[in-house]
Protein backbone atom coordinates (compact mmCIF):
# COMPACT_ATOMS: atom_id res chain seq x y z
CA UNK A 1 0.00 0.00 0.00
CA UNK A 2 2.12 2.94 -1.18
CA UNK A 3 1.40 6.02 0.88
CA UNK A 4 3.53 8.46 -1.07
CA UNK A 5 5.41 8.09 -4.29
CA UNK A 6 8.79 9.80 -4.64
CA UNK A 7 8.75 13.48 -5.43
CA UNK A 8 11.62 12.87 -7.84
CA UNK A 9 12.27 15.55 -10.42
CA UNK A 10 9.05 17.19 -11.59
CA UNK A 11 9.04 18.64 -15.10
CA UNK A 12 10.48 22.18 -15.29
CA UNK A 13 8.13 24.72 -13.79
CA UNK A 14 6.06 22.11 -11.93
CA UNK A 15 6.15 21.12 -8.30
CA UNK A 16 5.20 17.97 -6.46
CA UNK A 17 1.46 18.12 -5.80
CA UNK A 18 1.83 16.79 -2.27
CA UNK A 19 4.90 18.47 -0.77
CA UNK A 20 5.34 21.43 -3.10
CA UNK A 21 8.99 20.65 -3.68
CA UNK A 22 10.31 21.47 -7.10
CA UNK A 23 13.22 19.15 -6.48
CA UNK A 24 13.53 16.77 -3.55
CA UNK A 25 16.79 15.56 -2.05
CA UNK A 26 15.28 12.27 -0.92
CA UNK A 27 14.51 9.47 -3.34
CA UNK A 28 11.21 8.38 -1.82
CA UNK A 29 9.24 8.56 1.39
CA UNK A 30 6.72 6.18 2.91
CA UNK A 31 4.54 6.45 5.99
CA UNK A 32 2.64 3.87 7.98
CA UNK A 33 -0.49 5.92 8.70
CA UNK A 34 -2.28 9.13 7.88
CA UNK A 35 -1.82 11.57 10.78
CA UNK A 36 -5.28 11.29 12.31
CA UNK A 37 -7.14 9.48 15.09
CA UNK A 38 -5.04 6.75 16.73
CA UNK A 39 -1.88 7.60 14.75
CA UNK A 40 -2.06 11.23 15.89
CA UNK A 41 -2.70 10.10 19.47
CA UNK A 42 0.35 7.81 19.35
CA UNK A 43 2.61 10.57 18.00
CA UNK A 44 1.32 13.05 20.60
CA UNK A 45 1.84 10.51 23.39
CA UNK A 46 5.44 9.97 22.28
CA UNK A 47 6.23 13.57 21.45
CA UNK A 48 4.35 15.64 24.01
CA UNK A 49 3.29 13.38 26.90
CA UNK A 50 6.59 11.66 27.65
CA UNK A 51 5.38 8.16 26.82
CA UNK A 52 8.64 6.89 25.34
CA UNK A 53 7.49 3.29 25.91
CA UNK A 54 5.18 3.67 22.91
CA UNK A 55 8.16 4.00 20.53
CA UNK A 56 8.92 0.24 20.23
CA UNK A 57 5.38 -0.75 19.11
CA UNK A 58 5.35 2.20 16.70
CA UNK A 59 8.69 1.03 15.31
CA UNK A 60 7.32 -2.50 14.82
CA UNK A 61 4.67 -1.05 12.50
CA UNK A 62 7.33 1.00 10.73
CA UNK A 63 9.49 -2.13 10.30
CA UNK A 64 6.55 -3.95 8.71
CA UNK A 65 6.14 -1.05 6.29
CA UNK A 66 9.86 -1.12 5.55
CA UNK A 67 9.77 -4.85 4.77
CA UNK A 68 6.90 -4.28 2.32
CA UNK A 69 8.80 -1.41 0.68
CA UNK A 70 12.41 -2.74 0.80
CA UNK A 71 14.44 0.35 -0.17
CA UNK A 72 18.17 -0.37 -0.66
CA UNK A 73 19.58 1.11 2.55
CA UNK A 74 22.82 0.53 4.43
CA UNK A 75 22.08 2.64 7.50
CA UNK A 76 19.31 4.33 9.46
CA UNK A 77 19.58 8.00 10.46
CA UNK A 78 17.12 9.73 12.81
CA UNK A 79 16.08 13.34 12.24
CA UNK A 80 17.90 15.27 14.98
CA UNK A 81 16.01 17.26 17.58
CA UNK A 82 17.02 20.69 18.83
CA UNK A 83 19.07 20.41 22.02
CA UNK A 84 16.63 22.49 24.06
CA UNK A 85 13.69 20.29 23.03
CA UNK A 86 15.68 17.14 23.66
CA UNK A 87 16.53 18.33 27.18
CA UNK A 88 12.91 19.32 27.81
CA UNK A 89 11.52 16.03 26.48
CA UNK A 90 14.33 13.83 27.77
CA UNK A 91 14.75 12.08 24.41
CA UNK A 92 14.52 12.50 20.65
CA UNK A 93 11.38 10.65 19.51
CA UNK A 94 12.82 10.08 16.01
CA UNK A 95 15.95 8.55 17.50
CA UNK A 96 13.88 6.19 19.67
CA UNK A 97 11.99 5.05 16.56
CA UNK A 98 15.20 4.72 14.52
CA UNK A 99 17.02 2.80 17.26
CA UNK A 100 14.22 0.26 17.57
CA UNK A 101 13.87 0.05 13.79
CA UNK A 102 17.59 -0.68 13.56
CA UNK A 103 17.27 -3.42 16.17
CA UNK A 104 14.30 -4.99 14.38
CA UNK A 105 15.84 -4.88 10.90
CA UNK A 106 19.56 -5.31 11.68
CA UNK A 107 20.28 -2.22 9.55
CA UNK A 108 23.01 -0.24 11.35
CA UNK A 109 22.01 2.95 13.14
CA UNK A 110 24.00 6.14 12.45
CA UNK A 111 22.62 8.36 15.24
CA UNK A 112 25.19 11.15 14.83
CA UNK A 113 25.24 11.38 11.03
CA UNK A 114 23.13 14.53 11.31
CA UNK A 115 23.33 17.21 13.95
CA UNK A 116 21.15 20.19 14.71
CA UNK A 117 23.49 22.85 16.12
CA UNK A 118 20.82 25.52 16.35
CA UNK A 119 17.17 25.61 17.23
CA UNK A 120 14.29 26.91 15.14
CA UNK A 121 10.58 27.34 15.88
CA UNK A 122 8.74 23.98 15.86
CA UNK A 123 7.49 23.09 12.39
CA UNK A 124 4.01 22.21 13.68
CA UNK A 125 3.49 25.87 14.53
CA UNK A 126 4.02 26.90 10.91
CA UNK A 127 1.38 26.26 8.28
CA UNK A 128 2.83 27.80 5.13
CA UNK A 129 4.98 25.45 3.03
CA UNK A 130 7.54 28.14 2.16
CA UNK A 131 7.74 29.26 5.78
CA UNK A 132 8.52 25.68 6.84
CA UNK A 133 11.28 25.40 4.24
CA UNK A 134 12.86 28.69 5.35
CA UNK A 135 12.54 27.62 8.99
CA UNK A 136 14.77 24.54 8.52
CA UNK A 137 17.14 26.00 5.96
CA UNK A 138 20.67 25.68 7.34
CA UNK A 139 19.51 24.15 10.63
CA UNK A 140 20.99 20.68 10.02
CA UNK A 141 24.67 19.84 9.54
CA UNK A 142 26.54 16.63 8.82
CA UNK A 143 27.91 14.98 11.92
CA UNK A 144 30.37 12.18 12.53
CA UNK A 145 30.53 9.17 10.24
CA UNK A 146 28.00 10.15 7.58
CA UNK A 147 26.92 6.94 5.79
CA UNK A 148 28.09 6.76 2.18
CA UNK A 149 25.54 4.26 0.85
CA UNK A 150 21.77 4.26 0.88
CA UNK A 151 20.33 5.97 3.95
CA UNK A 152 16.94 5.58 5.60
CA UNK A 153 15.97 8.85 7.29
CA UNK A 154 13.47 8.31 10.13
CA UNK A 155 11.01 10.81 11.59
CA UNK A 156 7.68 10.66 13.38
CA UNK A 157 5.55 12.76 10.98
CA UNK A 158 5.85 14.28 7.51
CA UNK A 159 3.74 17.31 6.71
CA UNK A 160 5.27 19.28 3.84
CA UNK A 161 8.53 17.35 3.59
CA UNK A 162 10.63 20.43 4.44
CA UNK A 163 12.45 18.84 7.39
CA UNK A 164 13.15 15.58 5.57
CA UNK A 165 14.32 17.45 2.48
CA UNK A 166 16.68 19.66 4.52
CA UNK A 167 18.13 16.59 6.25
CA UNK A 168 18.43 14.62 3.01
CA UNK A 169 20.19 17.52 1.31
CA UNK A 170 22.86 17.54 4.05
CA UNK A 171 23.30 13.75 3.85
CA UNK A 172 23.65 13.79 0.05
CA UNK A 173 26.10 16.70 0.19
CA UNK A 174 28.14 14.68 2.72
CA UNK A 175 28.29 11.63 0.45
CA UNK A 176 25.16 9.51 0.91
CA UNK A 177 24.27 7.99 -2.46
CA UNK A 178 20.50 7.90 -1.93
CA UNK A 179 18.22 8.96 0.89
CA UNK A 180 14.88 7.31 1.55
CA UNK A 181 12.57 8.46 4.33
CA UNK A 182 10.18 6.56 6.58
CA UNK A 183 7.75 8.20 8.97
CA UNK A 184 5.15 6.82 11.32
CA UNK A 185 2.49 9.20 9.97
CA UNK A 186 1.88 11.74 7.25
CA UNK A 187 -0.40 14.74 7.00
CA UNK A 188 -2.94 14.16 4.28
Amino acid sequence: MPIREPAGEPPPGRACGRCGASRSSFTAVRSVFVYEAAARDAVHALKFRGLSAIAPPMAVLMAERLVDWSPPVDSIVPVPLAGSRRRQRGYNQSELLAKELSRLTAVPLAPRALIRPRSAPPQYRLSDRDERRRNVSGVFKSGKRVPQGGVLLVDDVITTGATLDACARVLVDAGATRVFALTFARED
